[in-house]
């Protein structure tokens, strides 16, 4: 079975990323002021892209994610999937930080590839992918729904965060860490106060 070449990248890597993967398509998430990347200059024209634009949250807030953003993710998914009869397809997705909205994004198209019955082995995949990343659960959850899932995408997401608690808050710690050691950094991710795990989850 032919299947999608898939890249997570973020905010910090994506002028590196892009020239060097090349992407047939491409999806992009960002917080709803944030300006468009200007790595998305080595992108031609001719690319099947989506831009989205919600925060990074897990409960039901203004911008948190909703059906209709991952609605619009998975028909993208469709169109590279039925690009791969014309061609390989390289799927580049991102987010700020390339750890949560564009991971749990990248966690539905290999889903969607292998069938939710095969979700521990798109999630295992997920894995070797990305480099720890932590899923957003809202964004999976409403996958899970949309493709039928019966909770099977959810079973390896929540054991995996089980697995490892201390990801996120060390995640987070990280990304402060390198901003104050380069304000440039910080810029070039988006990154706020409210960089928290608070600001994820709480209503």
């Amino acid at each position: 079975m032919k299947r999608l070449t898939i890249r997570v990248g973020g905010l910090h890597t994506i002028d590196a990323d892009l020239p060097v993967f090349k992407p047939t398509h491409l999806i992009g998430i960002l917080d709803p002021t944030m300006p468009e990347p200007g790595g998305y200059r080595h992108v031609g024209p001719d690319i099947d892209r989506i831009l989205l634009r919600y925060l990074d949250r897990e409960v039901e807030r203004e911008h948190s994610p909703r059906p209709e953003h991952v609605e619009t993710k998975l028909a993208a998914i469709e169109r590279a999937m039925a690009a791969l009869d014309k061609a390989p397809v390289k799927l580049f997705i991102h987010c700020h930080a390339g750890a949560s909205r564009s991971t749990a994004t990248a966690y539905l198209a290999l889903a969607r590839q292998l069938g939710p019955a095969e979700a521990e082995a798109a999630f295992a995949e997920l894995l070797r992918i990305t480099n720890k990343p932590w899923p957003n659960r809202r964004i999976v959850e409403f996958g899970d729904a949309l493709l039928g899932g019966g909770g099977r995408l959810l079973k390896p997401l929540d054991a995996y965060r089980e697995a490892n608690r201390n990801r996120l808050p060390a995640l987070l710690r990280l990304h402060r860490i390198r901003a104050i050691r380069d304000p440039g950094y910080a810029e070039r991710l988006g990154m706020k106060k409210s960089w928290t795990v608070e600001e994820r989850t709480k209503k």
